[in-house]
Protein backbone atom coordinates (compact mmCIF):
# COMPACT_ATOMS: atom_id res chain seq x y z
CA UNK A 1 0.00 0.00 0.00
CA UNK A 2 1.32 3.45 -0.88
CA UNK A 3 2.65 5.52 2.03
CA UNK A 4 0.59 8.70 2.13
CA UNK A 5 2.59 9.97 5.11
CA UNK A 6 5.46 10.60 2.69
CA UNK A 7 3.72 13.77 1.52
CA UNK A 8 5.02 17.08 2.87
CA UNK A 9 3.78 20.60 2.38
CA UNK A 10 5.95 23.24 0.68
CA UNK A 11 5.34 26.95 0.11
CA UNK A 12 6.89 29.65 -2.04
CA UNK A 13 6.18 32.88 -3.84
CA UNK A 14 5.08 30.79 -6.83
CA UNK A 15 4.30 27.15 -7.59
CA UNK A 16 7.65 26.90 -9.37
CA UNK A 17 9.49 28.05 -6.23
CA UNK A 18 7.55 25.59 -4.06
CA UNK A 19 8.36 22.75 -6.48
CA UNK A 20 12.01 23.72 -6.43
CA UNK A 21 12.01 23.48 -2.63
CA UNK A 22 10.39 20.04 -2.79
CA UNK A 23 12.93 18.76 -5.33
CA UNK A 24 15.81 20.01 -3.16
CA UNK A 25 14.30 18.51 0.00
CA UNK A 26 13.79 15.06 -1.54
CA UNK A 27 16.87 15.30 -3.82
CA UNK A 28 14.88 14.28 -6.91
CA UNK A 29 13.95 15.85 -10.23
CA UNK A 30 10.49 17.17 -10.95
CA UNK A 31 9.74 14.10 -13.09
CA UNK A 32 10.26 11.86 -10.02
CA UNK A 33 7.94 13.94 -7.83
CA UNK A 34 4.21 13.51 -7.21
CA UNK A 35 2.54 16.72 -6.07
CA UNK A 36 -0.77 18.50 -5.77
CA UNK A 37 -1.32 22.27 -5.96
CA UNK A 38 -3.27 23.37 -2.88
CA UNK A 39 -3.13 27.12 -3.62
CA UNK A 40 -1.50 28.77 -6.69
CA UNK A 41 -0.63 31.89 -4.69
CA UNK A 42 -1.32 35.53 -5.42
CA UNK A 43 0.90 38.57 -5.64
CA UNK A 44 -1.86 40.84 -4.35
CA UNK A 45 -2.17 44.49 -5.28
CA UNK A 46 0.84 46.75 -4.68
CA UNK A 47 2.26 44.12 -2.36
CA UNK A 48 -0.84 43.92 -0.15
CA UNK A 49 -2.95 40.81 0.16
CA UNK A 50 -0.25 38.54 -1.29
CA UNK A 51 -0.62 34.83 -0.56
CA UNK A 52 2.09 32.16 -0.94
CA UNK A 53 1.72 29.20 -3.25
CA UNK A 54 1.16 25.89 -1.39
CA UNK A 55 1.74 22.35 -2.63
CA UNK A 56 2.01 18.90 -1.08
CA UNK A 57 4.61 16.61 -2.60
CA UNK A 58 6.31 13.27 -2.16
CA UNK A 59 8.93 11.32 -4.13
CA UNK A 60 7.33 8.65 -6.31
CA UNK A 61 9.87 6.14 -5.00
CA UNK A 62 8.31 6.46 -1.53
CA UNK A 63 4.81 5.79 -2.87
CA UNK A 64 5.36 2.24 -4.04
CA UNK A 65 5.84 3.30 -7.66
CA UNK A 66 2.34 4.79 -8.10
CA UNK A 67 0.83 8.06 -6.94
CA UNK A 68 -2.20 7.38 -4.70
CA UNK A 69 -5.37 9.37 -4.56
CA UNK A 70 -4.86 11.29 -1.34
CA UNK A 71 -7.66 12.05 1.02
CA UNK A 72 -6.55 15.64 1.32
CA UNK A 73 -8.07 18.78 -0.01
CA UNK A 74 -9.43 18.30 -3.56
CA UNK A 75 -8.44 20.64 -6.33
CA UNK A 76 -10.85 23.48 -6.64
CA UNK A 77 -12.58 23.89 -9.98
CA UNK A 78 -11.94 27.10 -11.85
CA UNK A 79 -14.57 29.74 -11.12
CA UNK A 80 -17.03 30.20 -13.95
CA UNK A 81 -17.08 33.62 -15.54
CA UNK A 82 -19.73 35.85 -14.04
CA UNK A 83 -22.21 37.15 -16.56
CA UNK A 84 -24.72 39.83 -15.97
CA UNK A 85 -28.15 38.31 -15.86
CA UNK A 86 -30.97 40.23 -17.40
CA UNK A 87 -34.56 39.53 -16.71
CA UNK A 88 -37.00 38.79 -19.51
CA UNK A 89 -38.37 41.78 -21.34
CA UNK A 90 -42.01 42.44 -20.57
CA UNK A 91 -44.32 41.52 -23.42
CA UNK A 92 -46.00 44.52 -25.07
CA UNK A 93 -49.67 44.98 -24.37
CA UNK A 94 -51.53 44.15 -27.53
CA UNK A 95 -54.62 46.06 -26.44
CA UNK A 96 -52.71 49.28 -25.77
CA UNK A 97 -53.50 52.13 -28.19
CA UNK A 98 -50.80 53.20 -30.58
CA UNK A 99 -50.08 56.92 -30.65
CA UNK A 100 -49.77 58.80 -33.90
CA UNK A 101 -46.06 59.37 -33.33
CA UNK A 102 -45.46 55.66 -32.81
CA UNK A 103 -47.69 54.56 -35.69
CA UNK A 104 -45.04 54.92 -38.44
CA UNK A 105 -42.57 52.95 -36.32
CA UNK A 106 -45.10 50.20 -35.72
CA UNK A 107 -45.80 50.01 -39.41
CA UNK A 108 -42.10 49.73 -40.19
CA UNK A 109 -41.58 46.72 -37.95
CA UNK A 110 -40.78 43.52 -39.84
CA UNK A 111 -43.51 40.95 -40.20
CA UNK A 112 -43.30 37.65 -38.30
CA UNK A 113 -41.12 34.94 -39.83
CA UNK A 114 -44.15 32.95 -40.97
CA UNK A 115 -45.31 35.85 -43.20
CA UNK A 116 -41.93 36.52 -44.83
CA UNK A 117 -41.46 33.28 -46.71
CA UNK A 118 -38.66 30.73 -46.35
CA UNK A 119 -35.21 31.83 -45.07
CA UNK A 120 -32.65 32.06 -47.91
CA UNK A 121 -29.96 29.43 -47.80
CA UNK A 122 -26.54 30.57 -46.60
CA UNK A 123 -23.35 29.85 -48.46
CA UNK A 124 -21.52 26.82 -47.06
CA UNK A 125 -18.93 27.66 -44.44
CA UNK A 126 -15.34 26.88 -45.46
CA UNK A 127 -13.93 23.89 -43.62
CA UNK A 128 -11.46 24.71 -40.89
CA UNK A 129 -8.02 23.18 -41.14
CA UNK A 130 -7.24 20.35 -38.72
CA UNK A 131 -5.47 21.30 -35.50
CA UNK A 132 -2.16 19.84 -36.61
CA UNK A 133 -2.24 22.03 -39.74
CA UNK A 134 -2.82 25.27 -37.87
CA UNK A 135 0.35 26.99 -36.75
CA UNK A 136 0.28 28.81 -33.39
CA UNK A 137 0.21 32.56 -33.60
CA UNK A 138 3.63 32.77 -31.96
CA UNK A 139 5.18 30.63 -34.70
CA UNK A 140 3.52 32.63 -37.47
CA UNK A 141 4.99 35.83 -36.08
CA UNK A 142 8.43 34.30 -35.64
CA UNK A 143 8.42 32.89 -39.18
CA UNK A 144 8.76 36.46 -40.46
CA UNK A 145 12.10 36.98 -38.67
CA UNK A 146 14.82 37.79 -41.21
CA UNK A 147 18.64 37.55 -40.99
CA UNK A 148 18.75 41.36 -40.96
CA UNK A 149 16.50 41.41 -37.88
CA UNK A 150 18.67 38.87 -36.10
CA UNK A 151 21.86 40.77 -36.89
CA UNK A 152 20.36 44.12 -35.85
CA UNK A 153 18.84 42.68 -32.67
CA UNK A 154 22.15 41.10 -31.68
CA UNK A 155 23.94 44.42 -32.10
CA UNK A 156 21.35 46.27 -30.00
CA UNK A 157 21.41 43.61 -27.27
CA UNK A 158 25.23 43.65 -27.09
CA UNK A 159 25.22 47.44 -26.69
CA UNK A 160 22.54 47.24 -23.99
CA UNK A 161 24.41 44.56 -21.99
CA UNK A 162 27.63 46.58 -22.25
CA UNK A 163 25.96 49.74 -20.92
CA UNK A 164 24.49 47.74 -18.02
CA UNK A 165 28.03 46.73 -17.02
CA UNK A 166 27.70 42.93 -17.28
CA UNK A 167 30.60 40.72 -18.36
CA UNK A 168 28.65 38.77 -20.95
CA UNK A 169 28.39 38.00 -24.63
CA UNK A 170 25.42 37.45 -26.93
CA UNK A 171 25.35 34.04 -28.60
CA UNK A 172 23.02 33.10 -31.45
CA UNK A 173 21.39 29.67 -31.15
CA UNK A 174 18.91 27.95 -33.44
CA UNK A 175 18.16 28.68 -37.07
CA UNK A 176 15.51 30.54 -39.02
CA UNK A 177 12.37 31.39 -37.07
CA UNK A 178 13.71 29.48 -34.02
CA UNK A 179 16.75 31.72 -33.64
CA UNK A 180 17.37 32.93 -30.08
CA UNK A 181 19.74 35.66 -28.89
CA UNK A 182 21.10 34.26 -25.62
CA UNK A 183 23.04 36.44 -23.16
CA UNK A 184 25.74 34.26 -21.53
CA UNK A 185 28.13 35.26 -18.76
CA UNK A 186 31.87 35.03 -19.43
CA UNK A 187 32.70 34.12 -15.81
CA UNK A 188 30.98 32.31 -12.91
CA UNK A 189 30.45 35.64 -11.15
CA UNK A 190 28.86 37.12 -14.27
CA UNK A 191 26.48 34.15 -14.53
CA UNK A 192 25.21 34.79 -11.00
CA UNK A 193 24.81 38.51 -11.72
CA UNK A 194 22.84 37.82 -14.90
CA UNK A 195 20.15 36.04 -12.87
CA UNK A 196 19.07 39.48 -11.63
CA UNK A 197 18.10 40.33 -15.23
CA UNK A 198 15.66 37.40 -15.44
CA UNK A 199 13.29 38.19 -12.57
CA UNK A 200 11.19 35.88 -10.45
CA UNK A 201 9.02 34.66 -13.33
CA UNK A 202 11.03 36.08 -16.19
CA UNK A 203 9.34 39.50 -16.01
CA UNK A 204 12.59 41.43 -16.44
CA UNK A 205 13.64 39.20 -19.31
CA UNK A 206 10.34 39.94 -21.05
CA UNK A 207 10.87 43.67 -20.50
CA UNK A 208 14.38 43.50 -22.02
CA UNK A 209 13.08 41.60 -25.05
CA UNK A 210 10.29 44.18 -25.50
CA UNK A 211 12.84 47.02 -25.31
CA UNK A 212 15.15 45.37 -27.86
CA UNK A 213 12.26 44.80 -30.27
CA UNK A 214 11.10 48.41 -29.97
CA UNK A 215 14.60 49.71 -30.71
CA UNK A 216 15.01 47.21 -33.57
CA UNK A 217 11.67 48.18 -35.13
CA UNK A 218 12.62 51.85 -35.01
CA UNK A 219 16.00 51.12 -36.57
CA UNK A 220 14.56 49.07 -39.44
CA UNK A 221 11.52 51.25 -40.03
CA UNK A 222 9.12 48.31 -39.74
CA UNK A 223 7.82 45.97 -37.09
CA UNK A 224 10.60 43.53 -36.16
CA UNK A 225 10.76 40.79 -33.56
CA UNK A 226 13.56 38.65 -32.13
CA UNK A 227 13.63 36.27 -29.18
CA UNK A 228 15.93 37.18 -26.30
CA UNK A 229 17.09 34.75 -23.61
CA UNK A 230 19.47 34.91 -20.64
CA UNK A 231 21.57 31.90 -19.61
CA UNK A 232 19.09 29.63 -21.51
CA UNK A 233 16.36 30.40 -18.97
CA UNK A 234 13.54 29.89 -21.46
CA UNK A 235 14.56 26.30 -22.21
CA UNK A 236 14.67 25.39 -18.51
CA UNK A 237 11.38 27.16 -17.83
CA UNK A 238 9.66 25.44 -20.76
CA UNK A 239 10.78 21.99 -19.56
CA UNK A 240 9.49 22.73 -16.03
CA UNK A 241 6.12 23.98 -17.26
CA UNK A 242 5.59 21.06 -19.63
CA UNK A 243 6.27 18.65 -16.75
CA UNK A 244 3.91 20.67 -14.57
CA UNK A 245 1.24 20.47 -17.30
CA UNK A 246 1.47 16.67 -17.46
CA UNK A 247 1.23 16.38 -13.67
CA UNK A 248 -1.83 18.65 -13.63
CA UNK A 249 -3.46 16.59 -16.40
CA UNK A 250 -2.88 13.38 -14.42
CA UNK A 251 -4.50 14.99 -11.38
CA UNK A 252 -7.53 16.06 -13.42
CA UNK A 253 -7.96 12.51 -14.74
CA UNK A 254 -7.75 11.08 -11.20
CA UNK A 255 -10.14 13.52 -9.52
CA UNK A 256 -12.36 14.66 -12.40
CA UNK A 257 -11.88 18.24 -11.16
CA UNK A 258 -10.26 21.22 -12.85
CA UNK A 259 -6.77 22.31 -11.83
CA UNK A 260 -5.83 25.98 -11.97
CA UNK A 261 -2.16 26.78 -12.59
CA UNK A 262 -0.16 29.81 -11.53
CA UNK A 263 -0.25 33.08 -13.51
CA UNK A 264 1.95 32.92 -16.62
CA UNK A 265 2.98 35.00 -19.60
CA UNK A 266 1.32 34.45 -22.97
CA UNK A 267 4.27 32.38 -24.24
CA UNK A 268 4.27 30.19 -21.11
CA UNK A 269 0.51 29.61 -21.39
CA UNK A 270 1.03 28.57 -25.00
CA UNK A 271 3.55 25.92 -23.89
CA UNK A 272 0.89 24.44 -21.59
CA UNK A 273 -1.78 24.46 -24.32
CA UNK A 274 0.54 22.81 -26.86
CA UNK A 275 1.72 20.16 -24.38
CA UNK A 276 -1.84 19.02 -23.55
CA UNK A 277 -3.68 19.65 -26.82
CA UNK A 278 -3.47 16.02 -27.98
CA UNK A 279 -4.10 14.40 -24.58
CA UNK A 280 -7.35 12.42 -24.42
CA UNK A 281 -9.91 13.51 -21.84
CA UNK A 282 -8.13 16.81 -21.17
CA UNK A 283 -8.82 20.37 -22.32
CA UNK A 284 -7.22 23.70 -21.43
CA UNK A 285 -8.44 27.26 -21.34
CA UNK A 286 -7.08 30.60 -20.14
CA UNK A 287 -8.86 32.58 -17.44
CA UNK A 288 -8.37 35.92 -15.72
CA UNK A 289 -6.83 39.21 -16.75
CA UNK A 290 -3.18 40.13 -17.18
CA UNK A 291 -0.91 39.92 -15.28
CA UNK A 292 -2.88 37.28 -13.32
CA UNK A 293 -4.06 35.37 -16.42
CA UNK A 294 -3.51 31.62 -16.02
CA UNK A 295 -4.23 28.24 -17.60
CA UNK A 296 -7.01 26.01 -16.26
CA UNK A 297 -6.76 22.29 -17.02
CA UNK A 298 -10.26 20.77 -17.21
CA UNK A 299 -11.74 17.35 -17.99
CA UNK A 300 -12.94 17.17 -21.60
Amino acid sequence: MANESAYQEFTGKSVEEALKGACEAFKVGIGDLDFEIIAPGSRGVLGMGAEPARIVAAPISALGGAAPKRAGEPSRPAPAPVREERGPRPAPRRDAPVSRAAAPQAAARPAPRGDRGPRPERAPRPERAPREDREPRERRERSETTPEMISGGKEILETLVKHLGFEAEVRTTGTGADTVLNVAGTSPEAVDELNSLIGGRGERLQAIQHLVNLMLSRKMGEWARVTVDIEEYRGRREAQLRALARKAADRVKETGRAVQLEPMTALERRWIHVELQEMDGIATESAGEEPERRVVVIPA
